[in-house]
């Protein structure tokens, strides 16, 4: 006669061998060719661009772009851009507040980037128009994707964001979001 033990022992081995066998054999679910383009697009994401202000809504861009970037590794580019008028030359000296805005919300932005670990680098650039700094900057940094916070504003001039996520969206240099917030 068969002693229990010996019964259990058997039973216990056949269910973890049937187990692993199961899980070694199994297929993974089927990826549709979209599904599996979508996938690779978004992991082959190496570098972020994101346009910085010294407004809330521009730090909560960078936070996405940091999640987004996050398994990929990606690095971040934080890019100040002032939009100088028609009429002064783009090399003429820019007046100290607006050097020191740009230097400040540059500095939260990247402390907001090395808290997730990532890589940030930080840039100023004076163009005509916000969206023309834009593509400068994806087409110096070679980047894959720009993420532009902006917020609504009901019944007020629109903002230079708003004005350049409309830009970006007529022709976009790469891959963007806009994160607009309500007003």
């Amino acid at each position: 006669m068969p002693h229990p033990l010996g019964i259990t022992i058997a039973l216990v081995f056949i269910l973890i061998l049937g187990g692993t066998l199961f899980w070694m054999l199994r297929l993974p679910v089927a990826m549709t060719q979209e599904v599996a383009r979508a996938v690779f697009s978004v992991h082959a994401t190496r570098c972020i661009i994101v346009p910085i202000l010294d407004l809330f809504y521009t730090e909560r861009a960078v936070e996405l772009a940091c999640r987004m970037g996050k398994q990929q590794n990606a690095a971040i580019v934080l890019a100040y851009i002032v939009e100088v008028p028609r009429l002064v030359a783009l090399e003429s000296d820019l007046p100290p507040d607006i050097e020191d805005r740009a230097r400040l919300a540059l500095g939260h932005a990247k402390s907001i980037v090395e808290r997730h670990g990532l890589k940030a680098m930080t840039t100023t650039l004076r163009a005509r128009e916000a969206s023309e700094g834009i593509g400068q900057i994806v087409h110096s940094y070679n980047g894959d994707f720009v993420v532009l916070g902006v917020q609504a504003v009901e019944r007020h001039l629109p903002s230079i964001f708003t004005r350049t996520a409309d830009a970006l969206m007529r022709r976009p240099p790469c891959e963007v979001l806009i994160d607009s917030m309500p007003g």
